[in-house]
């Protein structure tokens, strides 16, 4: 339970004020309107992999995909935290602001946990489709600046995590 608690703690940290940023597409599509124009990407020391796309129509995602076994249960995250809309050029060196306006409801995927232990599932598996994103209220939409440096290479968002361009 520690490990699903942390997972949860660590993807809520990322959603909550990792990159901040999302869009009002579709909750259920894994990207964004327009075509895919670059994607970032950092793993962190457990292999959680959180992923950044831009899309042409100036929208992101920011997806999660992770895998671990707690108590005899194996879970497994894939799934888009967040998503929003950006302005700047993330296929250069500058800066892009976005602007989160969906995101994860973390409760709910607390629940889904706290669901599959008490009924003695062996695997959980969270995605969009069991955790949808949902709209946050004009007074939860962040926008924050990120960093791209190194001929487009690396992105740094506001909390210093960073992350290279797949």
């Amino acid at each position: 339970m520690k490990k699903f608690l942390k997972t949860l703690a660590v993807f809520a940290a990322v959603a909550a004020l990792g990159f901040g940023f999302a869009s009002c597409a579709d909750d259920d599509d894994d990207s964004g309107s327009g075509s895919a124009l670059v994607a970032f990407s950092r793993v962190n020391s457990d292999g959680e992999t959180y992923t950044i796309s831009f899309y042409s129509d100036n929208t992101y995602t920011m997806h999660m995909y992770s895998k671990s076994t707690e108590k005899g249960i194996a879970l497994t995250m894939d799934l888009d935290g967040e998503k929003g809309t950006y302005t700047g050029d993330p296929t250069k060196d500058g800066t892009v602001v976005g602007t989160s306006v969906s995101r994860v409801d973390e409760m709910q995927m607390f629940g889904l946990m706290m669901q599959a232990l008490g009924s003695g599932s062996k695997s959980l598996t969270i995605t969009n489709s069991n955790c949808p994103l949902v709209a946050l209220d004009s007074s939860k939409v962040e926008t924050r600046t990120c960093t791209i440096s190194g001929n487009g290479t690396t992105l740094t968002d506001n909390e210093g995590d960073k992350y290279t361009r797949k």
